[in-house]
């Protein structure tokens, strides 16, 4: 394979690259208003994103398609051990990670002209987002938790960027040592892998020939095997926010400048999902592992034993978050909390290993980018409008921005699973695929219906303060000398500077189209899921015969 033929297969990662260095440049030479910086990142990821359309050949822009089809969904040939492979699953991925973006791009458009650190955020972004997309296409374990690092990196900056905030170093302080806790599991659980297998290629492990040569080889290393997944099942726990590995989230998602929250959110943690179905789908489940223990005890397949472990910890991590979000009266906090409860649901899709089950995850994910990203940036646009933190304070929002109320109570509605939402279309196929599994499987779907109907009484609550409860009086005394501008509702950057106040009421034009446009999404979709739903599932169903 040439050079040249190696850079077009990457040239969405390329522009994200490119983009992110002359972000930096101008941000060099003087040219740091938002609307510089923040047009580059947009138009960056734009093109990126209609490059991935362009390979998934979608019309009508599939003549840009920079990987040949013949080279998408197919074995890599015999005896060989790529570091990265495409897969139409794959490519719908970078698809969700470059729509988070996208939307929190644009988004913080509408932050002060002048903010103080604008370039270095999108250029995290972008950076951020270049690790998502290597992710997609991992088909070694190492290239894979490299590129977890490269996302990963990008996102302790981005949680501290606004640096004079102690809240945000606080939270960024702790993502950081969470993070390095997981990456060392992470590589370690790998070396054992390494040290049973003598490899650490994904397509290997899932064609068996590894796995002849030994933990089932008679006598193999099966301890060595049982350790690695382990530690794995650990590291990309933390990743993805599983019980009992999910504290650091609402901490970092709190503390963290509400734009970053809906990245890390509906974005960055997309990554641990898609590393599950990499490494667990193909090279354990579907691979048949089996073991001859020591002491003559066996042979025992190793499948069957993950399945229920990851069962269990969907059911508990979907139970634990929807509990601990009932008690919440922070909105952020109870949102991180609503969040570590939709990771449980989309671990149901890896449990199980079908491909119906992969297609549920897979649009529970798009519409998670959705949601949760929506979501954040409605708490950004009203802190922006003096709304305060606690859900409390949103008390008569529906009166005083009603469509903006609209357009959160959409997003509460879609992440409960109400009808005529893509939320209740991503769980309705979801749960389906675990009833259509049979066994064991059925309680998983009612597990996550009893959490649905359990997640209605806090977004309900939510919906009752902003509709049904009176509004705040406004303060009869001016606000103290030095206090917040965000108190009264001006805009500010991240010292606290006093800007002129935003368009369309103080919302800017980027954040509102950007919160319509998730609002439109979750309702067309919601009630038209077809031109996204049958391409997701032929998808799936490619990346279970290819065995990843």
């Amino acid at each position: 394979m040439s050079l040249v033929t190696t850079l077009l297969d990457f040239l969405p990662e390329i522009l994200l690259l490119a983009g992110a260095l002359l972000v930096f440049l101008v941000d060099a030479l003087g040219l740091r208003r938002i609307e510089v910086v923040g047009s580059i990142a947009v138009v960056t990821i734009l093109l990126a994103l209609l490059f991935v359309f362009a390979d998934l050949g979608f019309a009508p822009v599939a003549f840009l398609a920079a990987i040949p089809p013949g080279q998408i969904d197919v074995f890599p040939p015999a005896g060989s051990t790529p570091l990265y492979w495409f897969t139409s699953l794959g490519l719908f991925f970078q698809t969700f990670f470059l729509l988070a973006a996208f939307l929190v791009a644009l988004a913080s458009m509408s932050r002060p002209s002048r903010e103080r650190g604008a370039a270095v955020f999108y250029g995290l972004i972008l950076l951020a987002t270049l690790g998502m997309m290597l992710v997609a296409v991992a088909s070694d374990l190492i290239f894979l938790l490299i590129a977890i690092e490269v996302v990963s990196i990008p996102s302790y900056l981005l949680v501290a960027y606004t640096r004079r905030d102690t809240r945000s170093m606080e939270a960024a302080m702790k993502f950081f040592i969470v993070g390095a806790l997981s990456t060392v599991l992470s590589f370690f659980g790998a070396s054992f892998l390494y040290g049973a297998y003598g490899t650490t290629n994904l397509f290997v492990l899932a064609s068996g020939s590894a796995i002849a040569n030994g933990a089932a080889g008679g006598g193999g290393f099966p301890l060595l095997v049982v350790i690695g997944y382990s530690l794995l099942i650990a590291g990309l726990a933390f990743k993805i926010t599983l019980v009992p590995f999910h504290a650091w989230a609402v901490d970092v998602y709190d503390g963290a400048p509400d734009d970053v929250s809906a990245f890390l959110a509906g974005g960055t943690k997309k990554i641990g999902l898609f590393a599950f179905f990499l490494v667990f789908l193909g090279p354990v489940l579907f691979a048949k592992v089996a073991f001859q223990w020591f002491g003559g005890i066996g042979p025992v397949s190793f499948g069957p034993v993950l399945q229920v472990l990851l069962s269990i910890l969907a059911v508990v991590t979907m139970s634990v978050g929807n509990v601990l979000a009932l008690m919440q009266k922070s909105m952020k906090r109870m949102l991180a909390y609503s969040s570590i409860s939709q990771a449980g649901y989309m671990l149901i899709g890896v449990a199980i290993g079908t491909a119906p089950a992969l297609t549920g995850a897979s649009l529970q994910v798009f519409a998670h980018v959705f949601m949760k990203s929506g979501a954040f940036l409605v708490v950004a646009a009203a802190a922006g409008l003096g709304v305060g933190p606690l859900i409390a304070d949103w008390r008569g929002l529906g009166q005083k921005r009603p469509w903006l109320s609209a357009a959160f109570a959409l997003m509460l509605l879609s992440l409960a699973g109400m009808p005529l939402t893509v939320g209740f279309v991503s769980k309705f196929v979801l749960f389906s695929a675990a009833i259509e599994a049979q066994g064991y499987f059925v309680w998983l779907a009612v597990a996550g219906l009893l959490n649905s109907a359990l997640s209605v009484f806090y977004y309900g609550r939510v919906l009752k303060v902003i509709y049904f409860d009176s509004p705040a009086a406004a303060p009869a005394v001016p606000a103290p000398e030095g206090a917040s501008p965000a108190a009264s509702g001006a805009a500010a950057g991240p010292d606290h500077t006093p800007t002129a106040p935003l368009a369309l009421g103080g919302l800017g034009y980027a954040r509102a189209a950007t919160i319509a446009i998730v609002a439109i999404v979750i309702v067309v979709l919601g009630i038209y899921p077809g031109p996204l739903l049958q391409p997701l599932a032929a998808a799936a169903q490619h990346f279970i015969r290819l065995g990843l």
